[in-house]
Parts: structure tokens; C-alpha cells; sequence
């Protein structure tokens, strides 16, 4: 009787779409090593469904939270004029290069976010990823969809000043779409990689990284006086919950399937 190997009764690790691939161990210093497919989900909150309904449950939470806070002037809403006012004053006095620097932060949070959006859809049409895909397609889509509904119900006017530092916008302000784009996009990149990448320290850039991006973004809508605090941080709030709904669902799904 002849011995049978092993590995003819398993199938290949990277058979299945949502297997996070063993990584090679890396030190502080040295470029991260990714193996297996960057870009496919890992499949984490699939597993754990748990993680994305705590998502779900915080972003739902603080966005209540703000949009009480906002129907009754409550002390967060009280705190927006003030800081706005001490941010446009900087603002004016601040050198061009930051000016431009914090302008850019607008097209970080949305024609970037686009962009990114349409070449990851490409390449998982190229690739037939179809999972990331609908990620990718539900997620953009639908948070557009949610700020357009949620800035007209609310109908918040924009911050007004008698000189602007870059421009007057005139649709609703709360909640902010370029805050939730951000959460929704580079947090989702962030989750795709950082499972992928070797060695804790350069996962740990790659959250920090993600971190300072979103928080770039919100920062610089209140710097060039597009929003208020309670806007971005609606916004931050609402991509929190948004993500951990779509992403884990279609995980989920897709893992059934």
C-alpha cells in the first residue's frame, strides 16, 4: 500500500479568498515583506462578525450622540463657533504653503478617495475578485448615498466668514462626506494590508499612517472653514458604523457562498 502525502488531502492555503497568508518576520528598519494577494480581504471580519457589529454599534452611537447634540445646542454644537473662529483666524495669518497645504486636504478626501476607488474596482474586475468589488462598489456608493440623505434632512448651514480662506460652500455641512470617505476609504485599505504585512512594526506604521490621513483630512475642513467640529467628527462617526456594516456583511456572505 502505497503512503499518501499529506498535502494531496489539503487543499492550497491560498484556494480560499479570505486566507491571510503566512508573513516572513521582519525587523524595525527593514522594508515590510507582503506575501500571498495584497489586495484581497482578509477575511477577519468575516470570522469575527462580532468586531463589525461593535463597529456598527459605536458609529451609530456617537452619530446619535452629535445629532442630539446638534437639535439641542448642546455643548459640543455651543464649542463649534468659538474653534471655528480661533481656526479661520490662524488660518488667515498662517504662510501660503500651509494654506495649500491644508486646501489639498479637500481633494484627499474626495477626488483622491474617487480615484482610488475606480482603480481598485478595475483591477478586481481585471481579477474577478468579485468580493472586494462589491466592497468597493457598496461602500463608495452608499456612503454618497448616506451623507446626500442625512446633509438634507439635516440641513445645517456651512460656516460663514467675511474673508474666506479658500472658498464659500453652500450645500449642508453636517455630517461631513469628506470625513466619512476618509474613514470608509483608508480604513478599508488599511484592513487589506496590515494583516499581510510583516513584523509589528511596519503594521503598526501602516495603522498610524491610515490614522493620520483621515485625521488630515477632517482636520483640514475645519482649517480652510468648510465645517464645524461636530461635523467631522458626525462624519468620523458615521464611516465607522458604515464600514463595519457593508465590509463585514459581504464578507460574510461571500464566505457562505
Amino acid at each position: 500500500m502505497v503512503p499518501t502525502s499529506d498535502n494531496s488531502l489539503t487543499a492550497h492555503p491560498m484556494d480560499s479568498p479570505h486566507h491571510t497568508p503566512p508573513v516572513v518576520p521582519s525587523q524595525p528598519g527593514r522594508p515590510p515583506q507582503i506575501r500571498g494577494h495584497p489586495l484581497r480581504s482578509p477575511g477577519l471580519l468575516a470570522r469575527w462578525p462580532l468586531i463589525g457589529l461593535l463597529l456598527v454599534v459605536l458609529g451609530c452611537l456617537a452619530f446619535g450622540a452629535i445629532a442630539v447634540s446638534l437639535q439641542t445646542n448642546g455643548p459640543l454644537i455651543q464649542a463649534d463657533v468659538p474653534l471655528d473662529n480661533d481656526l479661520h483666524a490662524a488660518a488667515l495669518h498662517s504662510s501660503p504653503v500651509i494654506r495649500e497645504g491644508m486646501i489639498a486636504g479637500s481633494y484627499v478626501g474626495k477626488e483622491v478617495i474617487v480615484a482610488i476607488g475606480a482603480l481598485l474596482a478595475l483591477y478586481f474586475i481585471r481579477h474577478r475578485f468579485w468580493p472586494e468589488l462589491a466592497m468597493v462598489v457598496v461602500a463608495w456608493a452608499g456612503e454618497g448615498v448616506l451623507w446626500l440623505v442625512l446633509a438634507n434632512d439635516f440641513g445645517r448651514p456651512r460656516p460663514v466668514f467675511a474673508v474666506p480662506v479658500w472658498h464659500q460652500m453652500t450645500a449642508p455641512s453636517f455630517p461631513s462626506g469628506h470625513s466619512l470617505s476618509a474613514v470608509v476609504c483608508y480604513g478599508w485599505l488599511a484592513y487589506l494590508l496590515v494583516p499581510r504585512i510583516s513584523g509589528r512594526f511596519w503594521k503598526a506604521v501602516l495603522i498610524g499612517l491610515a490614522i493620520l490621513v483621515i485625521l488630515y483630512v477632517g482636520f483640514s475642513r475645519l482649517f480652510v472653514g468648510d465645517h464645524y467640529l461636530s461635523d467631522v467628527l458626525a462624519g468620523y462617526a458615521l464611516g465607522v458604523g458604515w464600514s463595519g456594516f457593508v465590509y463585514t456583511v459581504i464578507e460574510r456572505l461571500s464566505q457562505r457562498r
